[in-house]
């Protein structure tokens, strides 16, 4: 596993959760290719598997237990599904094939996918839950975010670019969120979006080799590369997203080679803000470099057709109180208005207040803090972003129908906006030219 604070000289193998115990499993099924050849192994087996076969996998009395059909093959505290030979390099869609995980886990475009994952994969009990961890060397990962993040059809410079991106983030190893499971990283968009070879690209492979060991540094430090869909035309700062400090490459700055004219600062003033809202500057997260219509082309595969520099969502006065009173453990009538406390520089929202009628007719004031739970919280499926506006259906209703939300990009908005980074390439911009921009200050090193 990688160690925080360390900058490696070597190139690090990484563990990647694919299966977490929040996804409730008991059981998964696997395939074998023909190519290569995989052993099981457990506290004293170590056997050959079939190839092009299917195995489940499933949990019994706390340990994990490896079947072929409904025959039991063997039952191990933990099972590895090992390569028969070292692998140096990696092509599409080698590995074996593990069915129906979680992509979008707790987003609005949760789905089921079926992966195929090079490597070692690791099945293990963990409070009565399946977890499955893939183990392998960094650089074969990162060739996999490359297009699991962005589609195949993206310039080389954005894969380039996201991949110096992703490789930064990766080794500054700053989240740590699930190294108690002993994983480095998980397989989503909590971390970085990952779906092993199943849409790996001899473009990302490429991408990946053309910057071997190219990260960004800060001083002494890597940096914290975040990243996100869009920003909606201006970047966020690290502390409206996340807790702690500003850092100094991370940067409140237009998503443009020039100051935006509709850009009035600040964005945390509320009529700065709805003015930003109803337009649409050229930045290069815009339709002015990228066409909304053709993004599907470029975003990665389990990504959904919409808009993101500019979006809405609607939801009905019932929907919306039944949504917070299970989330919040409220039991609450209704709705009646929210207030909005604090934006940061993209007009993100800090803080938030949603007023809501009691059961006993009492007002209630539900406090929101933060980006990932103002999204979560007002929106089943979780808002794009928490740069918005709200509107009420009727307008002069002292309990509204209906909430509209009005808003901008898709995302944190923190560091690289890859769709403004995919204008970018689209308008010639080089990788270097990309990650310097959205990262302002930092150097690219190559450290080993």
């Amino acid at each position: 596993m990688l160690k925080n604070g360390i900058i490696p000289k070597n190139e690090p193998d990484i563990r990647v959760g694919i299966v977490l115990p929040e996804d409730h499993f008991t059981e998964i099924e696997f395939v074998t290719p023909v190519k290569p050849g995989y052993r099981v192994q457990g506290e004293k087996q170590n056997e050959a598997l079939k190839t092009e076969t299917a195995y489940q996998v499933r949990l019994d009395n706390g340990k994990t237990a490896l079947y072929e059909n409904d025959t039991l093959l063997l039952t191990a505290d933990m099972l590895r599904i090992v390569p028969q030979e070292t692998q140096p390099s990696i092509s599409p869609r080698q590995g074996l094939r593990l069915k129906r995980v979680i992509s979008g886990r707790d987003f609005h475009w949760k789905k089921y996918i079926d992966v195929t994952l090079s490597g070692t994969l690791e099945f293990a009990a963990y409070e009565n839950q399946l977890i499955v961890t893939n183990e392998l060397p960094i650089e074969h990962y990162l060739m996999c975010v490359a297009t699991s993040e962005m589609g195949a059809e993206c310039p080389e410079a954005l894969i380039e670019a996201q991949t110096i991106a992703a490789r930064s983030w990766m080794l500054a190893n700053v989240e740590q969120k699930h190294i108690h499971l002993g994983m480095d990283v998980c397989n989503d968009d909590c971390c970085q979006r990952y779906q092993g070879t199943t849409f790996l690209t001899e473009q990302s492979i490429k991408g990946a080799l053309q910057t071997y060991g190219q990260t960004l540094l800060y001083g002494d430090q890597i940096c914290d590369a975040r990243y996100s869909k869009s920003c909606g035309g201006v970047m966020e700062s690290f502390s409206t997203i996340w807790e702690g400090a500003d850092l100094p490459y991370l940067q409140v700055i237009a998503d443009a080679k020039k100051e935006l004219p509709e850009w009035r600062k600040p964005l945390s003033d509320e009529a700065n803000f709805r003015q930003w809202v109803n337009s649409v500057p050229a930045s290069f997260c815009s339709p002015h470099f990228i066409p909304e219509e053709q993004l599907i082309r470029y975003l990665g595969s389990v990504d959904e057709e919409g808009q993101y520099f500019r979006w809405q969502e609607t939801i009905g006065q019932s929907d919306l109180t039944a949504h917070l009173n299970r989330l919040h453990g409220l039991k609450a009538k209704a709705v009646r208005q929210m207030n909005i406390l604090e934006r940061g520089g993209s007009g993100r929202i800090i803080t938030m207040h949603v007023e809501l009628i009691g059961p006993d007719d009492e007002i209630l004031q539900l406090e929101l803090k933060k980006d990932f739970i103002i999204r979560q919280s007002l929106y089943p499926k979780f808002l794009y972003s928490s740069a918005f506006v709200v509107e009420y259906e009727p307008s002069d209703a002292e309990i509204p129908e209906r909430f509209r939300f009005r808003g901008v990009g898709w995302g944190h908005g923190v560091g690289f906006c890859q769709i403004g980074a995919l204008g970018m390439a689209l308008a010639g911009y080089s990788a270097r030219d990309i990650v310097a921009h959205y990262f302002p200050g930092s150097k690219l090193e190559k450290i080993y």
